[in-house]
């Protein structure tokens, strides 16, 4: 009993003095705004010092602190960004003591920052043409190539695509890099590892790039920066700030489902239309061959076929990403995993790739040291067809040129394959019995170590490595052509890899309040090689085995089996520094030297230097009263960079095999080689310099904002195969430097906040550019008695021979510039040309050529907007356009000939030709196919809704969203699209081999938690 009553003393006991401590405690609410704008601020933290207690504000800024001790306690209020707040208040038991917050920004912390070669700098401190895009000003939508987000977001930076495979690559260009033999793509930097593919990475996983444009920014990457640099920065955790406390941990969800359609189709002639031809053929033709029915000049399949609605479909495309983040003041983490699949809407093309990656960082010896590591990896499969020839298996050139009387299928299902042609195939069939897929493996890893010596000195070391493997497989059964085919069946593999070890010392201070000093003082060592092999028979004996066994195949032969190897080093040690005088005035100047195992031993190395100054003018006294300017600083920088992107071993004299032969002593087969181009002990750097001068500028508060570039660069020293005389050469090919381009141009980009009201805020950026490029030396890269270096040869059916070219390189040329005959008439069928004696003729390699204009635009302009609604709804959209740029139309001049027709399909024009007259000029070159390609595309509009997840515990946000993309495209070019691939000499061809664009529309959800 006395037990009873004690058990029952100690409950009541116990909720009395919880009912008084309960009693002792009140509530704190109230509101965080921001005092600039007045607007509420959802996720700010308000805590109770002193205590565990607090909370983040929902989504319209208000917080509730339940179980406050009562008396007088600080509550402070904080935001990223922005000046952290405190007040004392007085909590009364059981009531609730209101107190608002207003937060001021933080001019410091919300100085962005941006990444420079071998380091980070505020941007209001920079001397360089440097261009930042963080992550969501990318673009929208489904994003087959992370470089495709970067598309019309900064000026000067060209990035083109000719159709829409998501296979294929985007092409980047800046400040209109060009070459004769030497690759002209930029240098990619992704995480401080020089040489990585942005294909290793997610979209998703883009914090921000960085695109080094001027040799003053590039040059810190020596050999490697003449062609500009992006860096692209991953995200990563953050640390606390806090000891013992943990930073947020979220984990994010994104997926999206795309539908993409084609664009647009060749215009090509129907079943009916052709019929209708044929019957007006035979009557022109009857008079002369009274004995002729129709079936003389036409045989009609029967059927009425569209063969491009049959080899292309709606693409249905899937994207899921998972990331997640978090840390504590110690250590913080980053990973994500992804997995995306797009469809392609040609039929037999599809890509599918998964994406993992983690970051990892660590404070150590009281954070003196961080040690930070990263490792991405993506697996890609790839399903292939080919479509960049006039063969049997380039399908648009099948689908294009098939007759659509023909039926897809005969009557007992199997593919119709009538022979009208040579090279005439069913485009169904190659799709369907092919073979051709790829899988490829990439890796990127990195380890980073920082630590502090003193408080003004950091040492840095860095170790990094790439491997990409790619192994393919491509099998054709007995039997898929229509004329005689034993089958053929061939398999690769090849793998690259990349090391990186690199070394730095930071020395960073400032002296007596005014004076800013940074020096960096830099050792790096990279290995790159690669090898492969493959092999390949004919005379299939089983479609099951495929080329999986490639002994099931019959016919092999010398050269049917191959292997290859190969493999460079570049040394390279730098230092620079900067200085500023009071954030008013900046001088920098950096140096590099490097040594490359590709360049002959009387020139491996070379220097790199720059220079670069800088005058915040709004920091000066007269500038005190003007406040309705924030920035307005002047730049100017001068700097070589050098270019050593060309194949191995060119110095040297290479033997390889050439075929079989007898050896004449002893009647045995043997091994022929012979050399592959001559020594060059001289082969050097190509250099490039250029001068940069800049304009940062801020106005109204920062209500508008950017900066214009001009520039003029001269690329010297060219890297191009020359051909050479034996003899007394050995070979008839050596790999030197001679010639020389120049580009000058201009660049604009600006940003303004047109709206910045509560409920509805606009957002706009503007990118233009403009680029000039000239031959200003050709050197040996030249023919000695034009002056003129021919390239962009087209072949094709009725079009082969060493006259059938459209581009030319000469001096006071642009790159990519257009050589053309001009057209003058038709005299008995025949085109007629100007001569090149000054009078008319029908012969193409008598005709008198002209430059007609570049396939470079002169103006490529961007357009981006993002508008917000009430917090929750946000509309983006974004502009492209490229201005008077030219396209040579090789698919109309291929396709219009009316005596392909009515064997054949083509296009309308073929029939306006026929009324000309036009009988006995096949498919040609002449000006007339040379085209105005200027176009406007709306490259993607964006809807998006925020719900209000304040009343869903376990979910931090939750966004909607439907992207449409490439919804129209104005133009007056006649082909299927006006944008083309711009990279080497010869470009802006569109022959029959575009795959087409599409219009997309795609559904994402973004959720954290």
């Amino acid at each position: 009993m006395s037990k009873l009553f004690l058990q029952i003393m100690t409950i009541v006991l116990l909720t009395v003095v919880f009912s008084v401590a309960h009693a002792q405690t009140g509530t704190v609410s109230g509101v965080v705004t921001d005092q600039s704008t007045g607007e509420t601020m959802p996720g700010a933290n308000v805590l109770i010092k002193g205590t565990l207690m607090g909370q983040s504000t929902d989504f319209d800024g208000k917080f509730s602190i339940t179980d406050v001790p009562a008396g007088s306690v600080v509550v402070e209020a904080s935001f990223v960004g922005f000046l952290p707040v405190s007040r004392t208040v007085a909590v009364e038991a059981g009531k609730t003591v209101t107190v608002n917050f207003s937060l001021v920004p933080d001019a410091i912390s919300l100085e962005e920052t941006i990444v420079i070669g071998y380091g980070v700098q505020k941007k209001s401190d920079k001397t360089g043409a440097v261009s930042h895009v963080t992550s969501d000003q990318l673009s929208k939508g489904s994003l087959t190539d992370p470089i495709q987000g970067l598309q019309g977001k900064a000026a000067g930076v060209l990035i083109t695509k000719k159709g829409g495979d998501p296979n294929a690559g985007f092409a980047v260009r800046i400040r209109g890099s060009a070459g004769y033999d030497s690759n002209t793509q930029p240098l990619f930097v992704i995480d401080g590892i020089p040489n990585a593919d942005p294909t290793t990475i997610a979209p998703e996983d883009i914090e921000s790039y960085n695109v080094l444009k001027d040799a003053a920014s590039t040059a810190i990457y020596g050999s490697q920066g003449a062609n500009g640099v992006i860096i692209i920065t991953t995200k990563k955790g953050s640390f606390s700030g806090v000891k013992g406390k943990k930073s947020t941990s979220k984990v994010e969800f994104n997926h999206k489902t795309s539908f993409d359609r084609v664009a647009k189709t060749l215009d090509v002639m129907s079943a009916n239309e052709l019929r209708s031809f044929a019957q007006r053929k035979f009557l022109d033709v009857l008079p002369n061959n009274p004995t002729y029915t129709i079936d003389s000049i036409f045989t009609d399949g029967g059927a009425n076929t569209d063969w491009q609605k049959e080899i292309y479909r709606v693409g249905v495309n899937h994207e899921t990403y998972v990331n997640f983040f978090g840390g504590d003041d110690k250590s913080n983490y980053y990973g994500s995993i992804g997995r995306a699949n797009w469809q392609g809407v040609m039929k037999g093309t599809e890509k599918d790739r998964i994406t993992a990656k983690v970051n990892l960082s660590h404070k150590a010896f009281n954070d003196r040291l961080i040690i930070a590591g990263n490792l991405t990896s993506s697996f890609e499969n790839n399903d292939y067809e080919n479509y960049g020839g006039w063969g049997k298996e380039d399908i648009i050139y099948q689908a294009i040129s098939r007759n659509p009387t023909d039926p897809v299928y005969n009557l007992d299902g199997t593919f119709n394959k009538r022979q009208r042609e040579f090279n005439y195939e069913n485009p169904l069939s190659i799709i369907e019995n092919i073979t051709n897929v790829r899988d490829a493996k990439r890796y990127l890893g990195n380890l980073k170590a920082d630590l502090q010596l003193t408080k003004t000195i950091t040492a840095s070391v860095s170790a990094g490595y790439i491997r990409n493997d790619h192994e393919g497989t491509y099998f054709r059964p007995t039997g898929v052509f229509a004329s005689a085919d034993n089958g053929f069946a061939s398999r690769y593999y090849s793998n690259y890899y990349s090391k990186v070890v690199e070394s730095m010392i930071n020395y960073t201070n400032t002296y007596y309040d005014f004076h800013n000093v940074v020096f960096d003082l830099g050792h790096s060592w990279q290995e790159s090689g690669y090898d492969g092999f493959s092999a390949q028979a004919s005379n299939s004996q089983s479609p099951g085995i495929g080329a999986d066994n490639l002994r099931s195949l019959v016919d092999v032969k010398w050269g049917d089996v191959n292997s290859y190897r190969g493999m460079s080093q570049l040394i390279g040690m730098f230092s620079r520094i900067r200085y500023n005088f009071n954030s008013k005035y900046y001088v920098s100047a950096s140096i590099r030297r490097d040594g490359s195992t590709k360049f002959g031993e009387n020139n491996r190395w070379g220097w790199f230097p720059t220079t670069a100054l800088g005058w915040t003018i709004n920091n000066e006294e007269f500038m005190r009263n003007i406040t309705w300017i924030d920035q307005l600083k002047l730049r100017a920088s001068y700097g070589v960079s050098g270019n050593q992107a060309i194949g191995e071993y060119r110095n040297q004299a290479l033997w390889v095999p050439s075929g079989l032969a007898t050896n004449p002593e002893t009647g045995q087969q043997v091994i022929s080689f012979q050399p592959a181009h001559n020594p060059n002990p001289d082969l050097k750097w190509e250099r490039t310099s250029e001068i940069n001068i800049g304009l940062d500028f801020a106005l109204w508060n920062s209500r508008l904002s950017g900066s214009l570039e001009v520039y003029s660069k001269n690329t010297t020293d060219l890297l191009g195969e020359y051909v050479v005389s034996v003899p007394p050469n050995l070979a008839p090919r050596t790999f030197a430097n001679s010639g020389a381009i120049t580009n000058k141009g201009i660049e604009l980009f600006m940003q303004a906040f047109v709206v910045d009201k509560r409920d509805i805020k606009w957002k706009t950026s503007i990118t233009a550019a403009h680029n000039k490029s000239e031959f200003t030396d050709l050197g040996r890269f030249t023919t000695a008695e034009t002056g003129v270096r021919y390239a962009g040869y087209i072949s094709g059916r009725g079009m082969v021979g060493d006259s059938y070219f459209v581009n030319g390189i000469a001096v006071g040329q642009e790159v990519g510039a257009f050589y053309l005959p001009k057209y003058v008439g038709i005299i008995d069928g025949e085109f007629v040309y100007e001569s090149k004696e000054g009078g008319f003729t029908t012969k193409l390699s008598e005709a008198k050529r002209t430059f007609m204009g570049t396939a470079n635009p002169d103006i490529e302009l961007g357009w981006s907007n993002s508008l917000t609604f009430y917090k929750s709804w946000n509309v983006d959209f974004a502009f492209r356009s490229l201005i008077g740029n030219k396209v040579y139309n090789a698919t109309k001049s291929f396709f219009d000939f009316p005596g392909n027709l009515p064997s054949l399909n083509g296009l309308p024009d073929a029939l306006d030709w026929y009324e000309e007259g036009r009988t006995k000029t096949g498919p040609t070159i002449a000006d007339i196919y040379l085209e105005d390609a200027s176009f406007l595309r709306l490259d993607y509009i964006s809807l998006s809704y925020t719900v209000n997840t304040d009343k869903i515990n376990w979910l931090n946000s939750l966004r909607l969203s439907v992207v449409a993309s490439n919804l129209f495209t104005l133009t007056g070019y006649s082909g299927i699209d006006p944008e083309t691939t711009i990279d080497g000499l010869s470009y802006g061809i569109d022959q029959y081999n575009v795959y087409p664009k599409t219009r997309t529309l795609s559904f994402g959800i973004n959720a954290s938690f």
